[in-house]
């Protein structure tokens, strides 16, 4: 699995995949730009995870056809209750998460985003774990071996 320095176009590819997105959804929603990729001096892999918010759950099947005409794939849940996910596109990857307004996930993502974006301490420690878990393991493993860290910076407050 590959990781990468952090690249400042990634903002600019959120900012131009967002304003597709829009152009094309038929019903109001809420983006932001998420994941490592949104956090200034972070490595990731070449993937945009986007978070999309919506009113109400049942609304997301809305963006299914207009998304597909960007080249997203609807993957349904996804493993996430409450989730619209759609994911396509090469480079940069584009992962979409639509998540109805209330849904925890949306704090968790956006906490983390905070916390990361003013702790650049915690943006070293993030890097030296991926790069050390990017050269051992499987995307799998890595992904769950990187939870603890993500775990641990849930519970740090503001």
């Amino acid at each position: 699995m590959y990781i990468f320095p952090h690249d400042p176009l990634w903002k600019n590819e959120f900012e131009i995949t967002s304003k597709k997105l829009l152009e094309v959804a038929d019903i109001e929603i809420e983006l932001h730009h998420i994941g490592s990729t949104s956090i200034q001096g972070l490595y990731a892999k070449n993937c945009i995870d986007i978070l999309g918010v919506i009113s109400d759950f049942s609304l997301g099947h809305t963006f299914i056809e207009p998304f597909k005409s960007l080249g997203l794939t609807y993957k349904g849940e996804y493993g996430i209750a409450g989730r619209h996910y759609f994911s396509g596109r090469e480079n940069p990857k584009t992962h979409l998460h639509v998540l109805p307004l209330g849904h925890e996930q949306i704090d968790t993502h956006l906490h983390f985003k905070n916390i990361m974006s003013k702790k650049p301490e915690l943006v070293k420690e993030l890097n030296e774990l991926k790069k050390a878990l990017s050269s051992q393991f499987t995307k799998e493993i890595y992904q769950i071996k990187k939870k603890v860290f993500y775990d641990k910076v849930s519970k740090i407050e503001l």
